[in-house]
C-alpha cells in the first residue's frame, strides 16, 4: 500500500506540475514576458482556448490641465497566442471621442506601443510594433477607431499592447469589462478618485470580483504657476482571475452583456469655495440633451421633399398604412442605406445630394414627410441588440446606439427604420427588436416602448404529394410568409447572385430537386410573399417496403443549442408562428404500417409549443406540424427546458412513416 501512495503521489505532483507550467501565475511586470508564458502551449481552465490574456491592467486616474480636470487612463494587456485563430490578436483597435460633439471636449489617445515576443531556437526575439501599422479611422463625427497590427505574430507568440488616452469627459467614467472574447487569466481595474467626485460604484456579472477600497491621500498638479493640491480621495481595486471566454454562442446577441462588469456613475461635484454640481440625470434630462442637440432635434422640421410629395398625389390615398409605405417607396427611391446605423443624423440636403445615408439620417428626414402628411412622428432611441442591454438606471446619451421612426397609428404606435430594404411597416431588423425604445418629444411626455414582439415571422406552408412505389415522392409547395419571415426571403433573392443560384441553394437546402418555382411580392417593400414550386424527393424503398418523412419542410433544421450547460440566455430572433400541412397519396396496393406517435409539447407559461401529428385514412396520408415562439428571451434557468425542447422537435421531425406493399 505504501509504494501505491507513493505512485499516486508522484503521478499527483506531475500532474500539479505541468498544470502550474501550462498556466503559470500572472507576471505583473511589463516587457518581460517569463520562460513559462513563452513556452505555455495551452490553458488549463479552457483547453480549447485559442488565445487567453494573461494580464490586464487598467488603471485610471484624476489630473489638473489647464485648471481643468482631466481623466487618464492606463491599459496594460499581455496576451498569449495558443492556435492559429488566436493569432486574430495581433489586430487591435481602440474607439475614443475626439470631437466631443463639437463643445470642445474631447479625448486623446497618447503612448500607444506594442511589441510581439518570440522563442527561435531558443532565444527571446523581440519585435516593436512600427508607425506604419496604426491607422486611423472616423467612424463618426465625434469617435474615432485607432486600429493597429502586431508583427510577427504566429501561434506562441506573447503580445504586449499598452496605451494611454487623457480625457476631458471627468464626469464620466466608461464601464469596465474584467471578461473578454476569450478567457483571463489575471485583470485589475485601479482608479483613485479625489473627494470631491461622489460616485455610485456597481459591480455586476456571475463571477464575483475581489475588491479593496479605501481612503487615500493624493497630491495633483494644479496647474502652471498653482503649485500642487493636497486632497483625499477613495482607491478602489477590482482583480479578477481565470475568467472564462465570453464567446459568440448561438441565439444570444450579446454575450458581453452578461460579463462581470464595474460600473461607476458620478453623483456629484463638490469643491470647496464653488457651487456644488448634481450629475444624477434622468431619462427627461437625456431627451433634452436630444432634442437640444442640433444633429437630432435640430433635424426635425422643414420637409424636404414636400413638392415631390404633391406630385406622387400622398395625400390621395386614403388607408393610412398605405399612406406611410407610399412615403417611404418615395425616400427610399432618392436615398439608399448606406449600411450604417447612427443616432445622429447629417443635413439632409447633403444626404439627398450624395444619395446615401445611415438610418438615423433617413429616418429624420422620414420623419418631417409624414409629419407634413399630418402624422404623428417621432424619433424613438434605443440601444440595438448587439451592443447589448439598456441600461435604464443609468441615464446618459453614451448607452444609445441609433433610432427608428415612431408614427401614430391610432391609439398605439407603428415602427419604420431606414434601414428597411425588404420589409413592412412594423417589420424591423431583428437587431432592434429591444425590450426598451424610447418615443423623444421635445412638445408631449417622452414614453418608453418595448419592441420585441413586433416583427412576427409567420409561415404557412401546404403541401400536396404523391408517393410512388419506387419511393419517388413528386409534390406541389406552396408557402405564404408574412413579416419577417417575407422580408428574409426578399432579402436572400435580392443579394444572391440569380435565380439560378437561389434556387440551386434552396434545394440543397431542402435536400429535393426543384423543378419548377414561382415568387409573387418578391420585390422591394411588401408584407406577404408567396412561394410555389414543383419538387420530387427520393424516399427510401426496399423491396415491399417504403420509408417515408413527409416534411418536404421543415420547421427546423437543426438545433443550434448543443451545450449540456448553459450560463447565458437564449434569444431567439423574433416571435415566429410556422406550420405545414402535408397531404401525400401513397400507391394503389399499398397500406401504412407503421404511424409515429404524436408530439404535443409547450411551456409551462406556453411561450413555446409545437405539434406534430400524422394520420391515415385509406391511401391518404396527412401530416401536421406548428411551431410557435411567443417570447423571444428565456433566462438561463430555462435553458435545459429549450434545450430538449428543440431536441424533442427536431427527433421527432426526423421519424419516417412505414408504408408497405398489401398482401
Amino acid at each position: 500500500m505504501k509504494t501505491i501512495r507513493l505512485t499516486l503521489s508522484c503521478i499527483m505532483l506531475c500532474l500539479m506540475t505541468v498544470t502550474w507550467a501550462q498556466t503559470p501565475e500572472p507576471n505583473l511586470k511589463w516587457g518581460k514576458p517569463t520562460e513559462a508564458e513563452l513556452s505555455m502551449t495551452t490553458y488549463a481552465p479552457d483547453p480549447e482556448a485559442e488565445a487567453v490574456v494573461l494580464c490586464s491592467q487598467t488603471d485610471l486616474r484624476y489630473d489638473i490641465t489647464s485648471g481643468a480636470f482631466k481623466l487618464k487612463l492606463s491599459t496594460k494587456k499581455r496576451i498569449k497566442v495558443l492556435k492559429e485563430e488566436g493569432k486574430s490578436a495581433a489586430n487591435g483597435g481602440i474607439t475614443y471621442i475626439y470631437n466631443g460633439h463639437r463643445l470642445g471636449q474631447c479625448e486623446s489617445l497618447t503612448k500607444l506601443k506594442a511589441n510581439a515576443y518570440n522563442l527561435v531556437d531558443g532565444k527571446l526575439v523581440k519585435t516593436k510594433m512600427e508607425g506604419d501599422m496604426i491607422h486611423h479611422e472616423d467612424v463618426t463625427k465625434t469617435m474615432r477607431l485607432t486600429k493597429f497590427t502586431v508583427p510577427q505574430v504566429t501561434v506562441g507568440t506573447v503580445i504586449e499592447v499598452e496605451y494611454e488616452i487623457e480625457s476631458d469627459f471627468f464626469s464620466h467614467i466608461d464601464d469596465w469589462w474584467a471578461q473578454s472574447e476569450v478567457p483571463v487569466m489575471y485583470t485589475s481595474f485601479d482608479v483613485t478618485v479625489p473627494e470631491y467626485f461622489n460616485f455610485n460604484v456597481d459591480e455586476r456579472g456571475p463571477y464575483p470580483l475581489e475588491k479593496k477600497i479605501e481612503e487615500t491621500n493624493m497630491t495633483l498638479a494644479a496647474g502652471t504657476g498653482q503649485g500642487l493640491l493636497q486632497c483625499t480621495g477613495k482607491h478602489y481595486r477590482f482583480v479578477g482571475r481565470n475568467l472564462p471566454a465570453l464567446r459568440p454562442k448561438k441565439l444570444l446577441y450579446a454575450p458581453k452583456s452578461y460579463g462581470q462588469r464595474v460600473s461607476m456613475e458620478l453623483r456629484a461635484i463638490q469643491i470647496p469655495g464653488r457651487m456644488s454640481q448634481y450629475f444624477t440625470s434622468d431619462w427627461n434630462d437625456v431627451d433634452k440633451q436630444l432634442m437640444d442637440d442640433n444633429e437630432f432635434g435640430g433635424r426635425l422640421g422643414k420637409n424636404p421633399l414636400k413638392a415631390e410629395m404633391q406630385e406622387a398625389g400622398i395625400a390621395g390615398i386614403s388607408d393610412p398604412t398605405e399612406r406611410v409605405m407610399a412615403i417611404y417607396r418615395l425616400l427610399k427611391d432618392r436615398v439608399k442605406w448606406n449600411e450604417e446605423y447612427t443616432l445622429y443624423a447629417d443635413d439632409a440636403g447633403k444626404v439627398l445630394k450624395e444619395r446615401s445615408g445611415s438610418n438615423a439620417s433617413i429616418n429624420f428626414i422620414l420623419i418631417n414627410m409624414l409629419r407634413d402628411a399630418g402624422f404623428e412622428a417621432y424619433p424613438a432611441v434605443l440601444r440595438s441588440r448587439d451592443k447589448g442591454f439598456l441600461t435604464v438606471t443609468h441615464a446618459t446619451v453614451k448607452e444609445l446606439s441609433t433610432c427608428v421612426v415612431a408614427v401614430k397609428d391610432g391609439d398605439k404606435f407603428s415602427f419604420l427604420d431606414g434601414s428597411v430594404e425588404d420589409g413592412w411597416l412594423n417589420v424591423l431588423p431583428d437587431h432592434l427588436l429591444v425590450d426598451r425604445a424610447r418615443i423623444v418629444s421635445k412638445d408631449k411626455p417622452s414614453q418608453w416602448v418595448g419592441l420585441t414582439e413586433l416583427s412576427e415571422a409567420k409561415t404557412r406552408s401546404m403541401v400536396k404529394a404523391s408517393l410512388q412505389p419506387d419511393g419517388m415522392l413528386q409534390a406541389d409547395v406552396q408557402t405564404k410568409m408574412s413579416g419577417l419571415e417575407a422580408a428574409h426571403l426578399r432579402h436572400e433573392f435580392r443579394t444572391a447572385t440569380d435565380s439560378t443560384t437561389f434556387v440551386s441553394e434552396l434545394a440543397q437546402e431542402l435536400n429535393c430537386e426543384i423543378e419548377s418555382m414561382t415568387l409573387s411580392h418578391h420585390h422591394g417593400l411588401g408584407q406577404e410573399v408567396e412561394r410555389v414550386m414543383h419538387v420530387t424527393k427520393q424516399c427510401d424503398a426496399a423491396g415491399d417496403m417504403i420509408y417515408l418523412n413527409p416534411w418536404v419542410l421543415t420547421v427546423l433544421s437543426e438545433n443550434p443549442l448543443t451545450e449540456e450547460e448553459r450560463t447565458l440566455p437564449v434569444e431567439f430572433p423574433c416571435i415566429s408562428s410556422e406550420s405545414i400541412t402535408s397531404v401525400v397519396e401513397i400507391p394503389e396496393g399499398y397500406v401504412v404500417e407503421e404511424l409515429p406517435q404524436p408530439l404535443i409539447i409547450k411551456s409551462e407559461d406556453g411561450t413555446l409549443s409545437c405539434v406534430i401529428a400524422s394520420a391515415a385514412n385509406g391511401n391518404t396520408l396527412s401530416s401536421r406540424c406548428q411551431l410557435q415562439v411567443s417570447k423571444i428571451f428565456f433566462a438561463p434557468s430555462e435553458y435545459q427546458f429549450v434545450k430538449s425542447f428543440l431536441d424533442e422537435v427536431y427527433k421527432r421531425l426526423q421519424d419516417v412513416i412505414v408504408i408497405k406493399k398489401a398482401l
